[in-house]
């Protein structure tokens, strides 16, 4: 056989080198390999998302956070109500500010870029670039997610080409003559007489078996027992006698577990198993109870599970259930960890018995709503037919034997108000004088507003009232611009998500 072998080595070896060229052209073919499998996560301006490219963008995401980036954060988050929707956004949302801001010829230099990072607060201290806190950034907050100088870079770049195209896209906000004064008359201080309907007094409301049963048919689909999660974790954290260390060693001791965690997760990023990989080097792995996606547990959590789940639960249900997926997670300011997804508890239907208690209490609140709707309505008809016989507003609620509570003064923007008061101030504010407003519901029944007067504010006031309603009336406009801005940008961009990300 050898001999045969060194007969033919010479078109042996060309074979084999030709069987190489291929498999190399196959395997850094990234348009063919882009399409291999289901991690095709979307498509967007023709090109295939993969599901490592999501990954990698939810770790910028939560890069451009602790880098202080909110305006970045917060301008392509959008409307966003929950953290997952948020990040959904930024992700999307940051795909088209890049290709938009090379469409239109806003690209950062690497001037302007070093030039941001050292005038970024995080790496400052007095007011002056900081090269240890840089450092110790680098060490901390990069190494433990797999990033390098490059992806801090980027983050800044994203930040100064969203700088540069709201520029353009809002250069359109200005102010029209006689815009301001109308609405400086909206905020003007009122005297106002306020009607409280209190919830708490609509009383002896009762749901019978066939409410609940009727309630449980028509919302059967919707109630879920939600989906529980448990996360496998390696902690790495500063000791207790470290915790109390000067901050100048305690940030070298944290410095050396970020070295620790990024040589763990380099380790994992080439196959091995969290478990195996982490024994091998003397450290413990433990699994967390199962938790919600707000972090809520059926028992109290002792000891790391107290510190990680809370941590975890933000980014646990983004992680696929799968060996070689994991993530990274700050736990407050001791240390790390390295999570993946232990075990999975399915969203089921809830039973009727499961469901009842949750029904009954939202029956009762539909009926004490109802009720304080229709005796409100009661009062304020009373009030408005005397009034429309001619009666004062203190005589006709006298009549209607109600109480008010009298507000003198009250803007809508004074610092002093309380959150109840600030809502009445809100509610009245294209109220005409000597009327009676509608009920308005709140937290803790509602109310209705008389407006008594409505008070023209001295030129002092005016002057230092007038910049800020024209400042937040340009904010206003130039927020909308961009906001159409973007929605018409990413509906060109052809985006077509094929699968839940998160």
């Amino acid at each position: 056989m050898f001999t045969t072998i060194r007969k033919h080595q010479r078109w042996l070896m060309v074979l084999i080198a030709f069987l190489t060229i291929i498999a190399f052209a196959f395997l850094y073919n990234t348009t063919e390999m882009d399409r291999v499998g289901s991690n095709i996560v979307a498509r967007i301006y023709g090109r295939d998302v993969m599901t490592v490219d999501i990954e990698r963008a939810v770790r910028v995401y939560q890069l451009a956070l602790a880098l202080g980036q909110f305006d970045l954060v917060r301008d392509l988050a959008g409307q966003a109500q929950t953290e997952d929707e948020a990040a959904n956004n930024f992700i999307w949302n940051l795909m088209v500010l890049q290709h938009e801001a090379r469409q239109l010829g806003v690209e950062p230099g690497d001037a302007a870029v070093v030039e941001r990072i050292k005038a970024l607060p995080v790496f400052q201290t007095d007011g002056k670039f900081d090269p240890v806190k840089y450092s110790g950034f680098m060490q901390e907050q990069l190494a433990p997610r797999g990033f390098t100088e490059r992806q801090l870079e980027d983050v800044i770049k994203d930040s100064l080409r969203l700088e540069g195209v709201k520029a353009l896209v809002q250069a359109p906000a200005v102010l029209l003559p006689g815009e301001v004064e109308p609405a400086l008359q909206r905020v003007a201080p009122v005297d106002l007489e306020v009607l409280r309907f209190d919830a708490a007094a609509v009383r002896g409301i009762t749901v019978t078996d066939e409410e609940l049963q009727k309630a449980f048919e028509e919302k059967k689909s919707t109630l879920q027992a939600p989906e529980k999660r448990s996360v496998r974790y390696v902690a790495l954290v500063l000791t207790p006698g470290e915790k109390e260390l000067p901050d100048k060693d305690r940030v070298a001791a944290l410095q050396k577990l970020a070295t620790a965690t990024g040589d763990l997760t380099q380790a994992l990023g080439e196959g091995a198993s969290l478990s195996d990989t982490a024994q091998a080097r003397g450290l413990e792995v433990r699994t967390s109870p199962l938790f919600g996606a707000g972090g809520a547990t059926t028992g109290a959590l002792a000891d790391l599970d107290g510190e990680v789940v809370p941590a975890a639960a933000a980014v646990a249900f983004r992680l696929p259930a799968a060996p070689g997926n994991f993530e990274i997670i700050e736990l407050a300011q001791d240390g790390y960890a390295i999570i993946e997804v232990a075990e999975v508890q399915a969203a089921r239907p809830l039973t009727l018995e499961e469901a009842s208690a949750g029904l009954r209490a939202g029956l009762i609140e539909q009926k004490r709503a109802v009720a304080l709707q229709e005796a409100a309505a009661a009062t304020l008809g009373k009030v408005r037919e005397a009034m429309a016989k001619g009666d004062s507003f203190a005589a006709a609620v006298k009549a209607a034997e109600a109480d008010t509570e009298t507000m003198k003064g009250v803007s809508p923007f004074a610092e002093d108000l309380t959150p109840a008061q600030r809502r009445v101030a809100m509610a009245v504010m294209d109220q005409a004088v000597g009327t009676l407003g509608e009920f308005v519901p709140g937290p803790e029944g509602g109310f209705a507003a008389y407006v008594a007067a409505r008070n023209e504010p001295g030129a002092e006031a005016l002057a230092e009232r007038r910049p800020k309603i024209e400042e937040g009336m340009r904010q206003g406009k130039e927020m909308l611009l961009f906001a159409q801005w973007l929605a018409a940008a990413r509906e060109t961009s052809g985006l077509q998500v094929l699968r839940p990300m998160m």
